[in-house]
């Protein structure tokens, strides 16, 4: 089996186990997280965060913005376009005026501005697994693999994630982005520590 179809197998698998937990244990798991996160020096040594809107069986990450914005953070989120396969970073002061595109998941408009990511602290990054070592299997689009890639290589990169999602091992190419830190309902695990922060 090649990396493709390793990959594959995996997302399915994971995704599967993803869907099958119920409402009320996915609102606990969630909440957990969110209070983890909050209580985390990343969040409060941090300004500027880019955050994606959780969509389908993902941690919600809607109230995570919420509270963001209230405790004055500046929130950017991630804009898709599927035909050119490329994303950017565009500030949002709150989740109303936002538009679905064509999988159901929320964005700015295109007559919004976007940012560069240089100007960002934190990214909070989705995905399907993890590995102990920052390693990330995300949804095959490689959107974020594509546009981090472009930028400053010191941003610091956070998973949220449930336990199941973290494995020993994801195979990796060259292109792929690590994370430098997941946080699931039952632990912390830094792979590399935040250095420093505007």
């Amino acid at each position: 089996m090649n990396i493709l179809e390793e990959k594959k197998e995996l997302r399915k698998k994971i995704l599967n186990l993803r869907k099958e937990i119920n409402s009320t244990e996915k609102k606990n798991f969630d909440n957990i997280i969110h209070k983890k996160f909050f209580e985390s020096k990343f969040y409060s040594q941090c300004r500027n965060i880019f955050v994606y809107i959780s969509y389908d069986s993902e941690i919600d990450t809607k109230t995570l913005i919420i509270k963001a914005l209230k405790d004055g953070k500046n929130i950017y989120v991630p804009r898709t376009n599927y035909k050119t396969k490329l994303m950017e970073a565009v500030k949002i002061t709150s989740l109303e005026n936002l538009i679905e595109d064509r999988y159901g998941i929320l964005q700015p408009k295109e007559s919004e501005l976007s940012t560069e990511l240089n100007n960002i602290d934190l990214v909070i990054i989705p995905g399907v697994a993890f590995d102990i070592n920052g390693g990330r299997m995300g949804y095959g689009g490689g959107f974020y693999d594509r546009y981090l890639n472009k930028c400053k290589k010191d941003i610091f990169k956070i998973a949220l994630a449930y336990d199941f999602q973290v494995i020993d091992y994801i195979p990796m190419d060259k292109h792929d982005i690590s994370v430098d830190c997941v946080i699931t309902n039952t632990k912390e695990i830094i792979i590399r520590y935040q250095t420093s922060i505007r």
